[in-house]
């Protein structure tokens, strides 16, 4: 008869611990049923988790548009300036994105650039400002970081310069 009780108490000690198990993992699972995280986010305890180029409670915002400060760091000739610049997307089209105050040029200034299909790079290509032309990319390093690489260009000059810009 002892031996039938070790038996049922171990039985029932194994089958507890078997259904906390089962009751926790179908918790976990629960918790992102019905959340949709968009452009490759995953869910984890019932909140998207956003690659670099997306953002928002279910991923389908771009993390790029907002206020961004950084330095630009130019030479022929060496200038060091630091640049506040409005990223914001256009309504001519899913993929352009418009870019206020550009290296300085001024807050009424504005360019146009094309998102890569990943949402982390901004292209712009021969994109006129006064006397100048500006030729480059933004590279999404994270949410809130990004790289500048770009030349501006006139009659008799070439610059070649780059910045690091974070979110404000």
């Amino acid at each position: 008869m002892k031996l039938f009780r070790q038996i049922a108490l171990s039985a029932l000690v194994t089958l507890g611990t078997f259904a906390t198990v089962a009751y926790t993992s179908s918790c976990s699972k629960d918790a992102c049923k019905g959340v949709t995280c968009n452009n490759g986010g995953t869910c984890s305890g019932g909140t998207c988790t956003c690659p670099t180029g997306y953002t928002g409670t279910d991923c389908s915002g771009y993390a790029y548009v907002g206020s961004w400060k950084g330095t630009d760091n130019c030479t022929n000739p060496t200038a060091s300036f630091t640049v506040t610049m409005g990223l914001d997307s256009s309504s001519t089209g899913a993929t352009k994105v418009l870019v206020s105050n550009p290296s300085g040029y001024g807050s009424t200034v504005q360019i146009s650039g094309t998102l890569s299909t990943d949402a982390k790079t901004i292209t712009f290509t021969n994109q006129t400002v006064g006397a100048v032309t500006i030729t480059g990319a933004m590279t999404l390093t994270s949410n809130t970081a990004f790289t500048w690489t770009y030349t501006t260009s006139d009659t008799s000059t070439v610059q070649s310069c780059s910045g690091n810009y974070t979110k404000q």
